[in-house]
């Protein structure tokens, strides 16, 4: 027998994006912004919109992303309460998708993670915390499989996995702008390399204590925002030869489902 679907927790149209991102200021919507508060839920969900060919696209909780230009249609996707849970599986921490990594950080004793923004979502969309999935447990295709480890594909939208605490991971720090370049380069070294720290574009601006974090001072447009990653990564090729990826993207990067 099939599990009942949940109705959704919260069904709005036009939910303003700044509501929901860090940095803000963006003038625009999510056309129709949905939370489900389970499995099934998160499954009717999904179906529902496959069958009215309306895109879907998770926007985590906290999430670190850039806001984008206007709005965004189809449906905004918050995976609610039930995706929020942190037990104790023996040695390992069975973990939901929407957990800030701040609260994890805290629950599992997890320094590492006390600098890290976001959810455990945003973590695995980034790659960091890969190193320390024992399993997943993941929507794909129609259904809830699980997994060993960790393998981040397109159409497959993690719910919960399993973490070793004692798992080798490097957080991005919140706010962080780009992808670290490489094994043997280091973001932050190469930024101030090519001399960027406190660069400024009317509110949009990097950080004064760290020169890779973007941070909005007051009234930064979306397009501002990401005039100022564009100049940064300009810079940044002239003067060292390094070509910088964008970590900060509009929210939902993880695909359509």
């Amino acid at each position: 027998m099939s599990t009942p679907a949940s109705p959704p927790a919260v069904d709005r149209e036009e939910e303003p994006i700044a509501r929901h991102l860090p940095l803000r200021a963006c003038p625009g919507a999510f056309e129709r912004w949905v939370e489900v508060a389970d499995e099934a839920g998160l499954l009717a969900l999904i179906k529902a919109a496959r069958a009215e060919k309306l895109p879907v696209r998770v926007v985590a909780p906290f999430a670190d992303a850039l806001p984008p230009d206007g709005g965004v249609s189809g449906v905004a996707l918050r995976l609610g309460v039930g995706f929020e849970a942190i037990e104790a599986a023996g040695a390992h921490w069975r973990v939901g998708a929407s957990v800030p990594l701040a609260r994890l950080a805290v629950v599992a004793n997890w320094k590492a993670l006390r600098v890290a923004g976001g959810t455990v979502g945003d973590a695995l969309e980034d790659g960091w915390l890969g190193p320390a999935v024992v399993r997943t447990r993941r929507f794909k295709g129609r259904g809830i499989e699980e997994i060993e480890g960790f393998t981040a594909e397109p159409k497959a939208l993690p719910v919960a996995v399993w973490l070793d605490p004692k798992g080798t991971v490097k957080p991005a720090r919140a706010g962080t702008a780009f992808l670290e370049p490489g094994k043997r380069t280091e973001l932050r070294a190469t930024l101030a390399k090519a001399r960027l720290a406190t660069v400024r574009l009317y509110d949009a601006a990097l950080a004064e204590d760290d020169p890779a974090v973007l941070v909005n001072r007051g009234d930064a447009s979306p397009k501002q925002l990401r005039l100022l990653m564009q100049a940064v990564r300009e810079r940044v090729h002239v003067a060292t030869g390094i070509e910088l990826a964008d970590r900060l993207v509009p929210p939902g990067r993880g695909g359509r489902f």
